[in-house]
């Protein structure tokens, strides 16, 4: 047993040893080759302390890189994280002000057959949706309370409801503003302001839906003009 502590306490003396003698060797070959350069330069160096590099940690380094994915995904719209049936019910409410819209659009539906037939399936959704007398204001106050006020919904989804309500305020609104302008003209020097405002509402109100539709459809968010800041506000 004393033989064999012998033999151990022999082995960490030899261990130590080799060591010391490892660390004395390089430092003397340090202070040589310092020695060496200073007496090539002729000048003194300063003396080098010892650099500690940091080791990455594998959860910060993963933590970074789920940040950047989801900066990424922020930046591209979010695309990513929106699921189809998502864009499919943010879409469908733009379909109001287009439904509302299209008795301005008479003139252009007249002057150009392509947009009438572009515009040909939604006839007989236009038909149901002005077959009773309050069924539009029905159907907004089921968008509103069912869709924009529906805390259950992403925020995706009911922004562009919001958008697409505030859009149909909008048309509803100017018209009976601009009340007379919007009457039959009762002579030819009215005929061209009834009709510019008609076209210029028509063509407003589609082109915003459209661009809101599309919008929706490829999962990103549209803003329409006079009615993004509103419903930014709106829906929180």
């Amino acid at each position: 047993m004393s033989s064999m502590l012998g033999l151990r306490a022999k082995s960490q003396y030899t261990a130590s040893t080799s060591k010391t003698s490892v660390c004395s060797s390089s430092q003397t070959l340090l202070g040589a080759g310092r020695c060496q350069l200073r007496g090539r330069m002729g000048m003194s160096l300063p003396s080098v302390e010892p650099v500690c590099l940091p080791i990455l940690n594998p959860s910060v380094s993963r933590a970074s890189t789920s940040r950047r994915g989801d900066l990424q995904q922020c930046c591209s719209g979010g695309r990513a994280g929106i699921d189809p049936g998502d864009r499919v019910i943010a879409s469908l409410p733009y379909l109001l002000p287009l439904l509302d819209s299209i008795p301005f659009g008479k003139f252009i539906l007249l002057q150009y057959p392509f947009v009438a037939r572009a515009l040909a399936p939604l006839a007989p959704l236009a038909a149901l949706y002005n077959s009773f007398p309050f069924a539009p204001f029905v159907i907004f106050l089921g968008v509103y309370s069912g869709i924009v006020a529906n805390q259950n919904l992403p925020r995706f989804v009911r922004y562009n409801a919001m958008q697409a309500v505030l859009l149909d305020i909008l048309l509803i609104t100017h018209t009976h503003t601009l009340g007379g302008v919007f009457k039959p003209p009762t002579d030819e020097s009215h005929t061209h302001t009834h009709i510019s405002a008609y076209n210029t509402i028509f063509l407003f109100v589609a082109i915003s839906v459209a661009y809101g539709m599309g919008s929706a459809i490829v999962g990103q968010q549209a803003r329409l003009p006079f009615v993004a800041e509103a419903a930014d506000i709106q829906v929180r």
